[in-house]
């Protein structure tokens, strides 16, 4: 499904019907899902503390260096995600990449 939507982000709308459905909306939701993934498995301890570290920070410098803080403030309200990890992206990441 990922492979899909990055290749025809278009195809996003059946999901989600965007204003404008581009490659960084497709791309952003596939790197989202990816922190998620990794969020859970924190959660039920398959990461050890030097794995979470390396994602804890790869996910601190993209909402403070690239665009996915912004795509994160226009989806975020309709509730996407695991409320925990909603959570944790707007209390550790979003809050501390200010």
């Amino acid at each position: 499904m990922s492979q899909l939507i990055i290749e025809h982000p278009s195809l996003i709308k059946v999901i989600n019907n965007p204003q404008n459905p581009t490659l960084d909306l497709a791309f952003a939701y596939y790197v989202l899902y990816t922190c998620s993934h990794a969020y859970d498995m924190r959660e039920r301890q398959v990461l050890n503390d030097n794995e979470w570290s390396g994602w804890l920070q790869w996910m601190r410098n993209c909402f403070k260096r690239g665009t996915i803080r912004e795509i994160w403030k226009e989806i975020e309200p309709d509730k996407w995600f695991d409320p925990s990890f909603q959570n944790f992206i707007n209390t550790e990441i979003v809050r501390e990449s200010s």
